[in-house]
């Protein structure tokens, strides 16, 4: 028996307008992100690398020259209204050493407004660790909320999807003969504007019950596998744990709030 997500959760997805420039040309695109607290009062922005590097793991050089050149994430209050920041230049990004682990973490230095902050997030005790990740099962729900093309745009809100754990999340997923980073597959229907995701394990089970557990954040969305001109029905996801290896090996935790 799973537990369905709270409407925290729905909300924890922002939307990210991202722009890219060569100098000459632009090219703009949506995709998601959500807000995680390392330490005390520091956010940090968690979306995947081929939104802010439009370059990344592209077969071609056509767009080696391209940068980052805006970043807006917009997300909702508590008493619903929007609210959007954009990044500073000067932000801190990071990326895993393993250059097939397609996640990003980015120090939220964003040019503020006078009394705004961010409002849903994350906390490090929601994302899922190698031990929460031995009590996750193949065949498990999953949901992830983010901005597809056919999220609410008149109102502009996201939209929460839903699948199964398809491959064995123990072990990491191929959909080659190529490693492919620390990725788990799922039957579900990931689409232009959903990376960057946050992809939750709801609770499952009752307390006392064997096999239960808590829900917690166990990735992030990155893309799906197609098959001719459409959809396989698998897509993926990056693994929480490469959130922590990034954590770990660049010192987050002891950044402090500026």
């Amino acid at each position: 028996m799973f537990h369905e997500p709270s409407k925290e959760f729905f909300y924890s997805a922002y939307k990210i307008h991202a722009e890219h420039s060569d100098g000459i040309k632009t090219i703009s695109g949506i995709a998601t992100g959500f807000i995680l607290e390392i330490s005390p009062n520091v956010a940090w922005i968690i979306t995947n690398r081929h939104v802010i590097d439009l370059d990344y793991k592209k077969s071609t050089s056509k767009y080696k020259d391209f940068k980052l050149s805006k970043f807006i994430i917009t997300g909702r209050k508590q008493d619903d209204t929007e609210y959007s920041f954009q990044l500073h230049e000067n932000a801190e990004v990071y990326f895993h050493e393993d250059y097939e682990n397609d996640i990003t973490v980015i120090r939220a230095h964003v040019y503020l407004v006078e009394g705004q902050s961010f409002h849903w997030h994350f906390g490090l005790e929601h994302l899922a660790d190698e031990n929460i990740y031995k009590e996750i099962n193949t065949f498990d729900l999953i949901c992830y909320s983010g901005f597809p093309k056919t999220h609410d745009k008149l109102a502009n809100r996201p939209i929460l999807r839903s699948g199964n754990i398809a491959s064995d999340p123990l072990y990491d997923y191929s959909w080659d003969n190529t490693n492919q980073g620390k990725c788990v597959a799922y039957e579900g229907f990931s689409s232009e504007g959903a990376s960057g995701s946050p992809v939750f394990a709801p609770p499952r089970g009752l307390r006392n019950i064997p096999n239960s557990r808590h829900g917690y954040l166990i990735g992030v969305n990155a893309g799906h596998i197609p098959e001719g001109n459409g959809h396989s029905g698998i897509s993926f996801f990056y693994k929480s744990t490469v959130i922590h290896e990034i954590i770990k090996k660049n010192n987050l935790m002891d950044k402090k709030n500026q």
